[in-house]
């Protein structure tokens, strides 16, 4: 009895390290870009509903899509080239609701992973004041075919409150880029 008591104790020790040595893996794989969040402040305040991990960065080649993923964007058009890029996480549950208030005037992008973008495109369609673009980034565009095709929608947003309807389907992947149209 006593030696499965010891054992029952040693296989609890080793998952609390395990769980401890993953949680330090994860954390380090992403650090933020402190100016770019210092930018998002006199920009954007984004809100997500359900609440889930974002932050930002700047779009460029070799930026990180998501947090939770290692993929990068490979190809970027020109328009977004040092816009503020949303990062959230790679898969939203269905019924994720977007609002962002706008500081400034800006351009805002809306990029979905076209198959996989939670029927964010069928509702930007219907929308007024965005309209769909023919280009496009690329993400992962070494690794196969999942990151070839995307969405992309513009908006050419004033100051205030703005909002995209919840999602209709589980495993959106998307991004926003913010291009302020204002001198800060």
């Amino acid at each position: 009895m006593k030696r499965f008591f010891t054992l029952i104790g040693l296989i609890s020790t080793l998952f609390i390290i395990t769980s401890l040595l993953d949680k330090s893996a994860s954390n380090t794989s992403f650090t933020p870009n402190k100016n770019a969040i210092a930018m998002a402040k006199k920009i954007v305040k984004v809100s997500v509903i359900p609440n889930f991990n974002f932050s930002y960065d700047f779009m460029n080649l070799g930026v990180l899509q998501h947090l939770d993923r290692h993929y990068t964007y490979d190809v970027i058009p020109e328009q977004l080239i040092n816009g503020l890029l949303f990062q959230g996480i790679h898969e939203v549950p269905k019924g994720t609701v977007i609002k962002f208030n706008l500081l400034t005037p800006a351009t805002v992008y809306f990029i979905g992973c076209a198959g996989a973008d939670g029927g964010f495109s069928s509702i930007l369609e219907k929308l007024p004041n965005w309209s769909r673009s023919s280009a496009f980034p690329q993400y992962d565009i070494y690794n196969g075919k999942h990151g070839l095709f995307m969405n992309m929608y513009r908006y050419d947003a004033d100051i205030g409150l703005h909002s995209i309807p919840a999602s209709t389907e589980n495993g959106a992947c998307f991004n926003m880029v913010f291009q302020n149209t204002d001198k800060l």
